[in-house]
């Protein structure tokens, strides 16, 4: 197959959390060019059924250079009720698919974007003020990269039979040739909804053939910052299960532990719903079983992102964090029982020798 000459845009996806949890309705307030992400469902189901809708609005901001691309001037930026922020970097396009595996390589893990993309979410949250509970903006960067491709006349059937081995090569960000197992595993499960579109999601980037393809990657974009939640959650239980054990291990004696223990099993517990209330809101974050067809893509994404692993961890950690709080809890109780007994044989010792004391 000759060179493909392809015509779109590449989407470069940087979430970053910045707090607790935002609230989009003093969001909008706030900013009031903020606009609710409205989908377009191709399969023609109600507006409204089961879609999250987080803020979106443009932003300032200068171009980046690229090797041979540039990004336009200027960024879109959602914010999602879990305390998120996506800045998201267009760079249009036109030429072959090779070029597209060398953007994609550049791309990844690009450090100048990405500080940006924190710099500008700082700046979003300034803006923000009250909508914000506990504002904090993170270290960690969850960047994607999608790319979006108008159809051409031999569709995607034509593209997946002849450049299957440029497409693995755009998906894994690799500029150098990919074995065949290698290629067969990044092209997995195809999502497609008409003949003239195709979705191929990966690991590190997506590749998307067809018209008005924007309700494909806000799908992409809430799936990542899931990850991005996923990933922070996970590494906040690995630090609260160190403190917890820290707490569990230190040495104390008996009175000790009797003024000390409560308020380290009032911290834990809250440590406990704080995490359990977040991972139920991760959980509920994207609700797609009204759209058949974006549910389908979601969930090679979640597969792709390998969301059951990251689950079973969380699960796991936090079961740890129970246990460490039970232990705690029976060690307060069992102190508080030698207390009691001590007490106990200290009236009674009292009793035995107003007893046998002559009254004066």
């Amino acid at each position: 197959m000759p060179a493909t000459h392809l015509n779109g845009s590449c989407k470069a996806l940087y979430c970053v959390d910045v707090a607790r949890g935002i609230d989009l309705g003093l969001a909008q307030e706030a900013l009031n060019t903020a606009q609710r992400t409205e989908f377009q469902h191709k399969s023609r189901v109600p507006e409204g059924v089961g879609m999250s809708r987080p803020l979106r609005l443009s932003w300032d901001a200068a171009s980046e250079a690229l090797e041979g691309h540039a990004t336009s001037a200027g960024v879109e930026v959602a914010l999602y009720e879990l305390g998120a922020v996506c800045v998201t970097w267009t760079v249009p396009f036109e030429g072959p698919l090779e070029d597209l595996v060398q953007l994609s390589a550049e791309l990844y893990e690009h450090a100048g974007l990405t500080g940006r993309s924190r710099e500008l979410a700082t700046r979003v949250v300034a803006a923000l003020g009250a909508a914000l509970d506990r504002p904090n903006v993170s270290s960690q960067v969850e960047d994607y990269v999608v790319f979006e491709v108008e159809p051409f006349g031999g569709g995607p059937d034509a593209l997946l039979r002849h450049s299957r081995g440029s497409l693995a090569q755009l998906l894994r960000a690799e500029s150098n040739e990919l074995s065949a197992q290698e290629v067969e595993e990044a092209l997995l499960h195809p999502v497609s909804y008409g003949k003239v579109d195709v979705c191929l999601v990966d690991w590190l980037a997506a590749f998307l053939m067809g018209q008005d393809m924007e309700d494909e990657r806000h799908v992409l974009e809430l799936a990542t910052v899931e990850l991005l939640e996923l990933r922070l959650l996970d590494a906040q239980l690995e630090g609260e299960i160190g403190e917890a054990y820290e707490v569990l291990a230190k040495p104390r004696g008996v009175w000790g532990a009797l003024t000390v223990q409560r308020r380290e099993l009032e911290r834990i517990a809250h440590m406990q719903a704080d995490d359990a209330l977040l991972h139920e809101g991760i959980d509920n974050a994207l609700k797609l079983f009204g759209d058949d067809y974006l549910a389908r893509l979601y969930r090679t994404s979640a597969a792709r992102f390998h969301f059951d692993d990251w689950d079973r961890s969380i699960q796991r950690k936090l079961g740890v964090l129970r246990s460490i709080y039970q232990s705690l809890a029976d060690l307060a109780s069992h102190h508080r029982s030698e207390v009691l007994e001590w007490i106990i044989i200290l009236l009674i010792a009292v009793d035995i020798v107003l007893y046998f004391t002559p009254l004066r």
